[in-house]
């Protein structure tokens, strides 16, 4: 069987949408950065559900129709962005990992401002006043 040297193709991504030089070629990456090939720039931060007394709220039991992870979209959709992605942890950390689009619609103090203002979410009444924001990148797994 023939074979050839491989000169093309490394496991960089292919264009590196979220800085403004490009494509990285064969360089290291710096900083490890979330790619988004199918749409535009988004902002992503690290939701931990919390109530008042800062008491993480298990959300494994709060995806279904009317639960507290719907009530937290919506809130988010109904501010004036959009909810690309999202990732419920599969613990009872309460933790959700949130991609939101446009850029700059939300802050961390805006983001966590508007979802502590839910305090009986979803059909169980899941209180979400003590939750609290971070940025960063998206966790998957």
């Amino acid at each position: 069987m023939a074979e050839f040297t491989r000169t093309h193709g490394n496991s960089q991504e292919v264009f590196h949408i979220d800085t403004a030089n490009g494509g990285l070629g064969n360089a290291a990456l710096a900083t490890s950065a979330p790619v988004n090939f199918t749409g535009p720039k988004l902002d992503f931060f690290k939701v931990i559900v919390e109530n008042g007394s800062n008491s993480a709220r298990d959300l494994q039991a709060e995806v279904g129709v009317n639960g507290a992870v719907g009530a937290i979209i919506q809130k988010i959709n109904n501010g004036g962005a959009f909810v690309s992605i999202y990732q419920v942890e599969d613990s009872a950390a309460g933790q959700i990992s949130l991609a939101i689009y446009p850029t700059g619609a939300y802050t961390t103090s805006t983001l966590q401002t508007a979802i502590r203002t839910l305090t009986a979410a979803g059909s169980n009444n899941v209180d979400c006043s003590g939750s609290d924001v971070t940025s960063g990148n998206f966790k998957l797994a």
